[in-house]
């Protein structure tokens, strides 16, 4: 029986080469492994030139009885993007707008809470799309366009068909325009397809009911003739062109260096790359070397050196050996890499720094080669750019191919000579020649002619090209696009330095990039609400919504700066307050939590009842008439500290208290949970000794291995066990699980946090915080990080920043009351360092030492979680949501219902006697991918007297309901 904590992944394939861009939808497991199915696909392939043009349909189908929201993700070959994508609204396809990321993001979540139909397409790391969609209703059934221009390399089109099951309805058609020789199926998923031509023109299609497509299209364009090719495409009075060249390929010998230095990453993604295509180019480039020494180098989260081969005769099979029997694990820190002494090196990855900086800094020439399906080709070319090297994309290049290019110098298109008749083309940057090159630009006069130019080294011209652009050759074909995406691709090389104009570029021509999305809402009504530009089919309709002033654009909240000073002078007068905690009687031991008092019969009531459903509930048009609307301010934080400032960090009790005069005072000892799973995965680990264990891991990860939960609970067992080194690499392959998910990185944060590993908490957050800047808890969980590192000014900077950002109505309302958390951390950290900080830019009325006995402080995940925060003190009274002050001056801060929380409580005089303390998990309203909500709490004793202690648990939550799960406990 599969456990209903993990995930259902529908996959489109079943084994497919690593060349393949399959389509993966996700979603949660309901009740059965078949409760998501593909019910149809419509693919439409249209080729021109050398230019093809890709339209996916899909439609799945909710078989089960539960409201999903589900995840398709995809990558998609070097240099392409989507550019169309649509989605069904009410029984229409409804074409997607282009949308700067984080407001799509924040649109899509603002309205997703109302259980209608948003749909967001979006670029991850990598060349990797994702599109979500939710909500996925029981029963019913949603359907997806997803649509490419992709330039094609080696005048071959390819399109994986490897599915898992039958689909009900599944059609195949492919259209070759203006083409003087026949195409050639070099594969095709059926007998019946094949290509008929009618004049130039040739059409192959298929229609199937209840098939199983299982081997792939690959389609070969033959050329009869060696003369370039031109698109042009009119513009107004310009013209957009795109040349496909093919000059003669021409190479020279170029000597590999004796001593090679193979970096082969070893990181849980490696399982999905073509090892063995990898092992054919190595064992082809040791083979013709002859004699070498090879000094492997094995990357995952950490760096290690595996030995030296000295290889006579091309005979590496000691190498080839320990290559074959590597064990893939962890996430990728391209930051542990460090020199060797060797004259070049041969690195083999998808290029994702998935645990570190993507900086790498070695000084020799490094030729960055991948196979993955799912890779960052930007990050990739420019290791190899700045370090000498080449770029290998075993996707696309034959094995020979490949050892060509690294063992001789080859041809490369360098530029073109100088003509005031054209502007902007692309490539701007030496580009091997593999039989072709594709040039695109703009032209104000039709009838231009340009040069190309090529050589092996830039600047040096061997040979030249000259093309005519004649006017006569215009093209149906969308080449502005073929043009926009080489331009973005070129600048995504270096994406920090260019991200505004690519952000500009990549929204005018509908792109999907890092920082650009497309995104589907369901009425008018929501596209004047958001601002967001509409869909041509609705534009009069919007029009005439935003005339009437209908509909009010949403508003942002500029700062939280006025709440939160509210919010100090409302903490100062508790603080202030004297306390007469009730005479305390001795009680009886129980089971549970001691002393609770009965509680509600529901969850929620009354005004707590009716603020949730107005959360939830769509807002009327009148009730958002007349407000006024605001603009959302840049977001700034607090830059990351360089990895050369890293220090060694320590634990709070060696924090710099130089601020304290407070004598010595008798450490209060914390009692937390242990940890323990009953997990079928954890079944033999008792008594089990380290290595024992890890091999148990391997093989039950070949059944959880898309469970993030197994990793997290077989590395809290090794953490248990100090065997620290092994639980970080269990621990960061979640990081390879899935591309830019936030709600995972915090579940790693927590444990990092727990486990005092600060550096590599501060990069996870540091990431956070770049894919959701819209959200508080991203700014202050970074924050915390750095306190915990003790880079304590950039900290400051950042938790204040925190109350200065612009945040979206719905974002404000459901984090209503965190400046009390942030107010509480912004003075705990000048109190203990203000000798050190900087406090010039902080307003006055925020500061205000208030040290307290007592601070216990819990965090979480996932949004659209309830969880609670119980505190019971000697007493036996119990501080939570209904009853938020106690007797002894116990406080609670605001009940969070459906955000990320925190909750915090506070306790400045402490009675003596135990404390207990316990989180309430009411349950998720939404269904995702993530796996169950993970809490972490840290528990102060004496907080920000200079004499605190802490203590940090992190854990996840049982099933939805279970009350008074207990945390921790300690004594005065």
């Amino acid at each position: 029986m599969i456990s209903a904590l993990r995930l259902a992944v529908l996959m489109l394939l079943a084994t497919v080469p690593a060349m393949a861009q399959m389509p993966v939808l996700k979603v949660k497991e309901p009740a059965s492994a078949n409760a998501v199915t593909l019910q149809s696909l419509k693919v439409d392939v249209q080729v021109t030139g050398n230019i093809a043009t890709t339209v996916m349909t899909m439609q799945f189908r909710n078989n089960g009885s539960k409201v999903l929201e589900g995840e398709l993700s995809f990558p998609l070959p070097e240099g392409v993007t989507v550019s169309r994508y649509a989605l069904d609204i009410n029984g229409h396809m409804r074409e997607a707008v282009p949308v700067e990321k984080r407001k799509a993001t924040e649109t899509f979540e603002s309205i997703e809470q109302r259980r209608v139909d948003p749909g967001l397409l979006e670029k991850t790391e990598g060349n990797n799309f994702r599109t979500r969609i939710y909500p996925f209703l029981p029963n019913r059934t949603r359907t997806i366009l997803i649509g490419y221009e992709e330039e094609l390399k080696g005048q071959r089109y390819h399109l994986p068909l490897d599915y898992r099951q039958a689909i009900p309805s599944f059609s195949l058609k492919a259209t070759v325009w203006e083409t003087l020789t026949k195409p050639e199926l070099e594969e095709q998923p059926d007998g019946s397809f094949t290509f008929r031509g009618n004049g130039n023109t040739y059409i192959a299609e298929i229609n199937k009911s209840n098939y199983q497509p299982d081997k792939p299209l690959t389609i070969h364009l033959p050329k009869s003739t060696s003369m370039p090719e031109v698109l042009l495409q009119k513009a107004g009075s310009s013209h957009y062109f795109l040349v496909n060249a093919y000059p003669k390929a021409q190479s020279r010998p170029r000597a590999l260096g004796n001593r090679i230095g193979l970096i082969w990453d070893v990181s849980l993604s490696g399982l999905k790359r073509d090892r063995a295509k990898e092992m054919e180019l190595l064992g082809k480039l040791i083979n013709e070397k002859q004699q070498l020494t090879i000094e492997l180098l094995l990357l995952n989260n950490r760096l290690t050196k595996a030995g030296s081969f000295t290889i006579t005769r091309g005979n590496w099979k000691a190498l080839e050996k320990v290559l074959q029997n590597l064990v893939y694990d962890g996430g990728t820190s391209f930051a542990a890499l460090r020199p060797a002494a060797v004259d070049e090196y041969l690195f083999f990855t998808d290029g994702l720094s998935t645990f570190s900086a993507p900086d790498i800094r070695l000084q020799k020439p490094v030729h960055c080669i991948t196979t993955a399906p799912r890779a960052d080709y930007s990050q990739l070319k420019w290791i190899a750019a700045q370090t000498g090297g080449q770029f290998i994309n075993l996707q696309t290049l034959s094995v020979k191919e490949a050892a060509r290019q690294l063992e001789q110098e080859v041809l490369h298109f360098i530029g073109i000579k100088k003509n005031d008749a054209v502007r902007e083309v692309y490539p701007s940057l030496p580009t091997p020649v593999n039989g072709a090159v594709a040039v695109a630009g703009i032209t104000d006069n039709g009838s231009a002619s340009i040069t190309l130019q090529y050589g092996y080294r830039p600047g040096a011209v061997e040979m030249e090209q000259t093309v005519q652009l004649k006017p006569g050759t215009a093209t149906m074909v969308n080449v502005h696009r073929i043009w926009a995406q080489k331009k973005i691709a070129e600048m995504d090389i270096r994406y920090e330095e260019h991200k505004e104009e690519i952000g500009l570029l990549s929204r005018q021509f509908g792109i999907v990039t890092r920082n650009t999305s497309l995104l589907v809402l369901e009425t008018a009504w929501d596209y004047v609400h958001y601002g967001i530009p509409p869909p041509p089919d609705l534009q009069q309709e919007c029009d005439r919504i935003a005339k009437q002033q209908r509909a009010q654009q949403a508003t942002h909240v500029n700062n939280l700066l006025d709440k939160a000073v509210a919010k100090t002078a409302e903490l100062k007068k508790w603080w202030n307050e004297v306390f007469k905690p009730k005479k305390h009687f001795p009680q009886p031991d129980s089971t549970g939590i001691a002393g609770n008092i009965p509680r509600p019969a529901t969850r929620m009531t009354s005004e707590r009842s009716a603020n949730a459903m107005r959360r939830s509930a769509p807002m009327r048009e009148s009730e958002i008439k007349d407000r006024a609307v605001s603009s959302p301010v840049p977001v700034t934080w607090a830059e990351a500290p360089k990895a050369e400032e890293q220090v060694m960090v320590r634990g709070v009790a060696a924090r710099d208290v130089t601020a304290s005069r407070a004598r010595p005072v008798q450490k209060v000892s914390i009692e937390t949970a242990r940890f323990k799973s009953d997990k079928a995965y954890m079944k033999g680990l008792e008594g089990a000794s380290a290595a024992t264990a890890y091999q148990h891991y391997l093989q039950q990860r070949k059944e959880y291995a898309a469970t993030p939960l197994f990793y997290f609970d077989i590395a809290s067992w090794f953490y248990n066990a100090h065997k620290k080194d092994t639980a970080l690499t269990i621990l960061s392959s979640i990081a390879e699980l899935d591309q830019e998910n936030a709600e995972l990185y915090k579940l790693m944060a927590y444990k990092l946090k727990e486990n005092k590993q600060y550096e590599q908490e501060i990069f996870v957050t540091r990431k956070i915080l770049e894919w959701r800047p819209m959200d508080p808890q991203s700014y202050r969980d970074y924050a915390l990080a750095l306190e915990d590192g003790c880079f304590y000014q950039q900290a400051l900077d950042t938790l204040y920043s925190t109350l200065l950002q612009s945040y979206t109505r719905e974002a404000a309302f459901r984090d209503d009351g965190i400046e009390e958390i942030i107010i509480t951390e912004i003075n705990h950290l000048i109190s203990l360092h203000k000798h050190r900080l900087n406090t010039s830019r902080i307003d006055k009325r925020l500061v205000a030492a208030m040290p307290v006995d007592v601070r216990v402080v819990i965090n979480w995940n996932k949004k659209n979680t309830d969880i609670d925060l119980w505190v019971t003190d000697p007493n036996g009274e119990k501080c939570f949501y209904s009853h938020p002050g106690t007797s002894a001056g116990g406080r609670i801060s605001n009940d969070f219902t459906d955000g990320y929380g925190p909750e915090q409580f506070l306790l400045k005089k402490a009675v003596k006697g135990k404390y207990t303390i316990a989180v309430n998990f009411f349950g998720e309203s939404q269904v995702t991918i993530t796996g169950p909500t993970t809490v972490m709490a840290e528990i102060y004793t004496r907080y920000a007297t200079g004499q605190e202690n802490r203590e940090v648990i992190c854990m996840q939550m049982p099933a939805a309901g279970k009350e008074g799960v207990f945390i921790g406990a300690f004594s005065f």
